[in-house]
Formats: C-alpha cells, structure tokens, sequence
C-alpha cells in the first residue's frame, strides 16, 4: 500500500486494492480501511468531509466513524441492518503499510 508516513494523522486517502475501492483514514495515528462507497446511495465518501474520526458524505450528509464503520447519521442509519461500512484490518510492519483484501474486525496493535 505504501508507508506509514505517506498517511500522516487526520489524512483520508482513497486507494485500491485489487477491485476494491477503500478509503485509508489516519485517526490519532492509527491507520483504519473502510469501504469507499456511501451505504445510503453509493456515492463516494473520498469526496466528503474527514474531521477524525468521522467521514462524511457530500450527498446527504451520511455520517460514519472510520474506525468502526458504524453510520453516526441519521438515526435510523444506527438500527437498520446494513448501513454499516465494511471494514477491512490494516497493519504497519517496518513503517509500510498493509491492508486486508478481506473485510474483517479492524486490527488494534499498529507497532
């Protein structure tokens, strides 16, 4: 994907893997992979606003925390099934930077 400092705190980053559009959020240091594309309408998030650890969306206003992947905005967004972003784990080994093509649990330990 690159190195860790290609991504400096508070960065959003739209990149590809394979396919797969994501986006690479830097949050207090920490790198989180989600899910480029609005759960609402599909639109893209790269587009939207980053103020950590919130992306949000240009069209509607859609509000998801990168870490989690979980909509913040509107309401409903919070109990209806399917809103969340899929999240893919990210880990930093020797200052580059890896991202799971797979979806999972974001990682915690970024050493």
């Amino acid at each position: 994907m690159g190195v860790a400092v290609d991504y400096p705190p508070g960065s959003l980053t739209e990149i590809e893997i394979d396919d797969d559009v994501l986006l690479l959020a830097n949050v207090d240091g920490k790198l989180y992979a989600v899910s480029a594309w609005c759960s609402h309408q599909g639109t893209s998030l790269a587009l939207g606003r980053f103020t950590p650890p919130v992306v949000t969306c240009w069209a509607h206003l859609w509000r998801f925390d990168v870490r989690t992947g979980k909509p913040l905005w509107p309401a409903l967004a919070q109990i209806a099934p399917g809103y969340a972003l899929r999240t893919h784990p990210v880990r930093v080994e020797d200052g580059r930077v890896f991202v799971s093509r797979l979806p999972g649990r974001p990682l915690v330990d970024q050493s």
